[in-house]
């Protein structure tokens, strides 16, 4: 069985909340910290990663509800191409998923979707 979620987001409203330790650290995790410190663009990244991580939490048809968002982990591979793993409670109620996550920007949007594949 494959399932797919996506989400769209305005990368506008991430300069702000980037300012907001809390935010930062309940959502993203250590990794997609460093990496949306380092980027060019680091709204659109986080914007990015926020994307997939509720396209994922749709995939896998709960949304967000009763899963932290910091256990949905957006990875990059040696291409630069995005993945998505699963970590803690996420991880064991999930088990055995094949994850395929794709992001893309344009102008002031940020989307992402998501596949999850029953093997």
């Amino acid at each position: 069985m494959v399932s797919v979620g996506c989400d769209l987001e305005q990368a506008a409203r991430f300069p702000r909340l980037l300012k907001n330790d809390r935010f930062l650290q309940g959502v993203y995790t250590a990794g997609e910290r460093a990496y949306i410190r380092i980027s060019a663009h680091p709204a659109r990244t986080a914007a990015g990663i926020w994307c997939a991580k509720e396209a994922c939490a749709k995939a896998l048809g709960r949304g967000l509800f009763g899963l932290l968002p910091r256990e949905l982990e957006v990875i990059w591979d040696t291409f630069g191409a995005p993945k998505m793993i699963l970590h803690g409670s996420a991880a064991a109620q999930f088990s055995g998923l094949r994850l395929s996550v794709s992001i893309s920007h344009a102008g002031a949007y940020v989307m992402a979707a998501v596949t999850a594949e029953t093997p």
